[in-house]
């Protein structure tokens, strides 16, 4: 192999044991377990963040309409 070739190798990351300096097809080592949330969870995660911006929007709205009260 060339020098080129080995030199670009140090930046290229295994897709299965996720070590920099070799390729996937070149790995002897074992598959490493990438924990990634569900689709469930993540849908979930992007709902309760729309509701918490919802509800401080209304709380706003409402102060606000409570302040113009007062004055």
């Amino acid at each position: 192999m060339s020098v080129v070739q080995e030199a670009n190798k140090q930046h290229v990351r295994c897709q299965k044991c996720l070590e920099f300096g070799h390729w996937t097809y070149e790995c002897t080592g074992k598959r490493k377990y990438l924990h990634r949330p569900s689709r469930t969870a993540q849908l979930a995660k992007v709902l309760k963040e729309k509701e918490k911006r919802l509800l401080l929007q209304q709380s706003s709205m409402y102060a606000h309409w409570c302040s113009s009260l007062v004055t």
